[in-house]
């Protein structure tokens, strides 16, 4: 099979899961924020009353690890969503000859 043809097969096949892929994370993180331990900043800086600029600062940190992992997943997903989709082209190459 032609490299290119394969290649806009796997991306069309993996853009028809996206949205379902994207379900099934949104319903995990649901899970996953249950289960977090809250935070206390006034127990790890020390003070009791901590200035809205810090809390957006911590909060800008988290959202910036969250974008760095959701990132790595993605990339790791779609790493192993192509190896398996060749290794199906392979399995029908190898029959068809």
């Amino acid at each position: 099979m032609e490299e290119n043809l394969k290649k806009d097969m796997i991306n069309l096949i993996y853009k028809a899961q996206e949205e379902k892929i994207d379900m099934i994370l949104k319903q995990t993180d649901k899970i996953i924020k249950d289960e977090l331990k809250t935070i206390n900043l006034e127990k790890i800086i020390g003070v009791s009353d901590i200035s809205e600029e810090l809390k957006e600062v911590f909060a800008k940190i988290e959202d910036n690890y969250n974008i760095r992992i959701s990132r790595y997943n993605e990339q790791m997903y779609k790493k192993g969503f192509i190896d398996g989709v060749n290794f199906m082209f392979n399995c029908f190459q190898d029959n068809s000859k």
